[in-house]
């Protein structure tokens, strides 16, 4: 799996929408500061725990590329009193692409070259529609940052000597041409997803005050594990019929599979933790789920790109897939028959692929419609 850089498309297009998508809550949510610290002999290095929505104001490349960032960072945080962090990406086009499916020969890019960018992303919002997102955003493209007026460092952002500083060259000069005269130098500024989480954080059910009552008292609630991330081992949809035959998606939950799923996921929750296991169940408004499992880490970025789950999680995925069948259990389903053994609890059957995702959290906007974290 790999993870949706926040970089290269930075400079190439000039994005001023909001991304739209429902999202899960903050991380640090309870932890906001009245003013945001700017120590000079301290670098803002992103992490997981910054976000997971950011403001990129703007990236820098080319010579002293990370100076400049940092300083910029430092700037938005004393004069803008909003949390900036900085965040390296590497780029690498030195190596080969595939092949040619006529030739079999080696395709490799045009213009071979590789080099560091520097983003300064800003802000901690649990969603694009956080009440501070839109005046935020306005702070920083209507900013005029020392750091833009330095001849030296515009040169260096803009040298046509190589490609990356030409391309950042040409869109200077396309900003400019078409730059309002209230819009700053990050006039361009646009809302996007902590690079540094996996797509799994972003699936996280979201928990409103409804989804936070029907889990309220349950047994092993996923609500209050203390992880970061578990496994989902079985999935209950709630079907429901269809209202209006006119309008597809119009589908009324049939309430009484609700409570049947809702039954079953903490029978099997139950069980699971009779037999020592950590297993937590999770109710909302079309489905109830079964996970097993806390953990603090997702997995990590192998060097060739691809994503590698946790160990840990990887045994979890294995162990508890319905496809994980006892040998001697299968050899009972009679030859010819149209049954199929299967890995159960309960005499229910796991998820034929047990998926990893964010564990949910509740906010206190999401709860009782307070704004957290207004400046």
């Amino acid at each position: 799996m790999k993870r949706a850089t926040v970089l290269s498309l930075s400079f190439l297009f000039l994005c001023t929408g909001v991304i739209q998508a429902d999202t899960p809550s903050l991380l640090k949510m309870f932890k906001r500061a009245p003013a945001v610290e700017a120590d000079a002999s301290k670098t803002y290095e992103l992490s997981e725990e910054d976000g997971p929505w950011l403001i990129l104001a703007t990236n820098f490349v080319g010579a002293g590329s990370k100076e400049r960032a940092e300083r910029l960072a430092l700037e938005i945080r004393d004069e803008l009193n909003l949390a900036a962090y900085i965040y390296k990406e590497k780029f690498d086009f030195t190596g080969t692409i595939g092949r040619n499916a006529n030739t079999s020969r080696s395709v490799r890019y045009a213009n071979r070259y590789q080099y560091d960018a520097y983003a300064v992303l800003v802000g901690e919002y649990d969603s694009v529609s956080h009440p501070s997102v839109e005046k935020d955003l306005e702070k920083i493209r209507t900013a005029k940052p020392k750091v833009y007026e330095n001849a030296d460092d515009l040169a260096a952002e803009t040298d046509r000597s190589n490609p990356v500083t030409t391309v950042k060259a040409i869109t200077h000069r396309l900003l400019k041409a078409g730059a309002s005269k209230s819009r700053g130098p990050m006039g361009s500024a646009f809302v996007t997803r902590n690079p540094m989480l996996p797509e799994e954080y972003f699936a996280a059910p979201k928990v409103d005050s409804f989804v936070h009552q029907l889990n309220e008292g349950t047994k092993h609630s996923l609500i209050k594990c203390d992880g970061k991330y578990t496994v989902v081992v079985k999935t209950f949809e709630g079907l429901g019929k269809i209202i209006d035959m006119k309008k597809q998606d119009d589908i009324e939950p049939s309430m009484a599979r609700l409570d049947k799923f809702a039954a079953d996921a903490d029978k099997m929750t139950r069980k699971l933790r009779a037999q020592g296991v950590e297993a937590y169940q999770f109710h909302d408004r079309s489905r109830s789920l079964v996970t097993i499992g806390s953990f603090d880490t997702l997995g990590r970025e192998l060097p060739d790109g691809r994503f590698e789950y946790d160990a840990e999680i990887r045994k979890v995925m294995k162990e508890f897939s319905a496809f994980n069948v006892n040998p001697e259990l299968a050899q009972q389903v009679p030859a010819g028959s149209k049954g199929v053994a299967s890995n159960n609890v309960a005499m229910i059957p796991f998820d034929v692929e047990p998926t990893p995702i964010s564990v949910p959290k509740p906010t206190r906007r999401s709860l009782y419609g307070a704004t957290f974290g207004n400046r």
